[in-house]
């Protein structure tokens, strides 16, 4: 709902008749939302003046921020009334483009394409004459200047913007055709980088961690040198003294007290920095502490710096707060969120990383008045103009989140450098893919556990899918699981006779692999000592009731030619003369050992099993 102004009569009566200020009253449970008592309509997003002038597009996010965008800086104002009403609607309250950062990209691609019109020779005046080949043109010249998806999606928000200018049935046929077709850039999707690998993303939070906590001890220190100023410690030296007294002038009023004496006039602005550092964070500190909470909590940067400064302690163990997500759409933008705390060493969790940003920043929110937990003092240039009411101090993306934090150049001074070799590209969004890529690995994959910030869903397709490092893990473990598969089933041994395996020695289990102790279908561990005593002098079908016999894989050709020789055997025999002879020998042979080996291990010792006779199992034969 746009702003209004309830009656005072509309508000009481919403609430049962009490007397109810304006700033107090509030929908809760079980109680209706106040509405005014006659007919509301909300002012226009887009305004025409009276004279005839351009139009003006005024936007107001559901977070509150703002912009304006003026059409009397653009050409061709033939066009000018149609497109700041699609405009409006896409801006609008009802429109799919609802924070500030998105509502400037709207406007970037109607500017964009105004200014391209304007170069043909015989550029459109109206809709009417827009052709097919207008919007192909931007999409060709929209390729000089970015990659071919970044295009596409361009001109994806083009199309969103012409299926909406009033009038359709005013557009030739052939462009509401070509806007309303898939394939030219609608459901484009656009390939983000991969994330950091684990040693860039240990660099990188190794440096973050740095400078985090030299930007804690530095205004801990202006904090301590304060309270001892107050308490008017007589340990305290003239310079000191001095120090404090600014500090708390500082302190009470925001404003940057420095002493000037001795120093030159292009020096005073690095001297009222530098006494601004003891007791507040400063614009260069911003991309340190947002590069290090994304590394803890696995959060979009823009979630990230709408961190509010409201919160709740629970039992000192964990800080409970409401975050804000608009990804996921206006029914669930936001979200309630528990971090652990560790008080011994809060730069380990995120719960005691976010206390101690509200620490740090504690003053200079005072002075600033906003509600999200990132405050900073920005007095030098632009800032002390726009902001000489706070003193220099403003919440960094309270007007819009898209402030320039120098990225690159903060990673420029610690020598980061990628795997390649070259200066590390340093995003944020990146760092939040990598830490969804590593919650992935120590999970083991399994998705519904990696769901962090996203569904599980998301978390694939935009996040691990077309990671190269998470593709790279996912062949390591398909290669290791493959592995330990293959050496599982080759660990296959059978020892026969109701006697446990693992009792046989390694070293003559090394023997009987090697073939050493092989005797026609089996390995004899212990010949010279027969159950019934003495050297064995048995049959070969007794090795398969005998504690001595031992079976691996390489024995499976043998034992499966044994199984088709008696089965051939079988055929020419007699049922009980053949059970009577070969029954025992069949079961163990069927039942005990080869169920225990893979069918990828039986069809492949099939193609080489031998020929046995079954003579050869019966002993020698005696002739008298």
């Amino acid at each position: 709902m746009g702003a209004g102004r309830f009656q005072r009569g509309g508000l009481a009566g919403a609430v049962g008749g009490g007397l109810v200020s304006e700033q107090t009253l509030r929908a809760e449970r079980g109680r209706a939302a106040a509405v005014p008592d006659s007919f509301y309509e909300p002012p226009p997003a887009v305004e025409f003046p009276e004279g005839g002038g351009a139009p003006v597009v005024r936007f107001t996010g559901e977070d509150g921020r703002e912009c304006v965008f003026r059409f009397e800086e653009l050409p061709l104002p033939g066009l000018h009334r149609d497109f700041a009403h699609a405009l409006g609607v896409r801006i609008g309250p009802g429109g799919g483009r609802r924070t500030q950062r998105a509502a400037s990209s709207q406007w970037q691609t109607v500017k964009r394409f105004l200014l391209l019109l304007d170069q043909l020779a015989e550029p459109p005046r109206r809709v009417e004459e827009l052709r097919v080949r207008h919007l192909e043109r931007y999409l060709v010249a929209r390729r000089q200047t970015c990659e071919e998806k970044s295009a596409r999606r361009n001109l994806q928000d083009l199309l969103r913007i012409v299926r909406v200018l009033p009038g359709q049935e005013r557009l030739e046929g052939a462009v509401a055709d070509y806007a309303g077709q898939p394939g030219h850039g609608v459901d484009a999707q656009q390939v983000g980088r991969p994330g950091y690998s684990d040693r860039e993303f240990q660099v990188v939070m190794a440096a973050a961690r740095s400078d985090v906590a030299a930007i804690r001890d530095r205004i801990m220190a202006g904090e301590r040198l304060l309270g001892r100023f107050l308490d008017n410690d007589a340990s305290l030296s003239m310079a000191e003294r001095e120090q404090g007294a600014r500090l708390a002038a500082m302190a009470a009023t925001g404003r940057v007290q420095v002493d000037y004496r001795g120093l030159a006039v292009g020096e005073y602005p690095a001297a009222c920095y530098a006494q601004a550092r003891q007791l507040f964070v400063t614009d260069p500190d911003l991309a340190p502490l947002l590069i290090y909470a994304a590394g803890l909590s696995g959060r979009n940067p823009e979630t990230l710096k709408e961190l509010p400064a409201e919160h709740r302690v629970l039992e000192g163990r964990a800080v409970a707060l409401t975050l804000t997500k608009r990804r996921r759409g206006k029914s669930n933008a936001r979200t309630s969120v528990h971090w652990s705390v560790d008080t011994e060493r809060e730069l380990r969790t995120m719960g005691g990383f976010y206390l101690l940003l509200h620490r740090l920043m504690a003053r200079s929110r005072a002075f600033s008045g906003t509600g999200s937990v990132w405050s900073i003092w920005a007095g030098n240039g632009r800032g002390r103009v726009l902001h000489a009411a706070t003193g220099g101090h403003i919440g960094p993306f309270d007007a819009e989140l898209a402030r320039k934090l120098k990225l690159g150049a903060w990673a420029g001074r610690h020598g980061l450098v990628g795997d390649d070799g070259k200066p590390l590209e340093m995003l944020v969004t990146r760092i939040k893919k990598t830490v969804e890529v590593r919650t992935a690995k120590q999970v083991g994959g399994h998705l519904p556990s990696v769901r962090l910030t996203n569904t599980a869903d998301t978390s694939f397709t935009h996040y691990l899918r077309a990671d190269p490092f998470v593709a790279e893990w996912a062949a390591d473990v398909l290669t290791e699981a493959i592995t330990d598969a293959e050496e599982n089933a080759r660990a296959v041994v059978v020892r026969l006779g109701g006697e446990p395996a693992a009792a046989v020695p390694e070293r003559v289990r090394e023997q009987a692999a090697a073939g050493a102790l092989d005797t026609l279908a089996s390995a004899c561990t212990d010949i010279e000592h027969a159950p019934g005593g003495g050297r064995c002098g048995q049959s070969f079908l007794a090795c398969f009731g005998c504690p001595n016999a031992l079976v691996l894989e390489r024995h499976l050709p043998a034992l499966l030619a044994l199984a088709e020789a008696l089965r051939e055997d079988l055929q020419r025999r007699d049922v009980a003369q053949w059970a009577a002879r070969y029954g025992a020998t069949w079961q163990i042979l069927t039942r005990d050992i080869l169920p225990r080996f893979s069918p990828a291990q039986r069809a492949a010792a099939q193609q080489r099993q031998p020929r046995l006779m079954l003579d050869l199992l019966e002993g020698p034969i005696q002739w008298s």
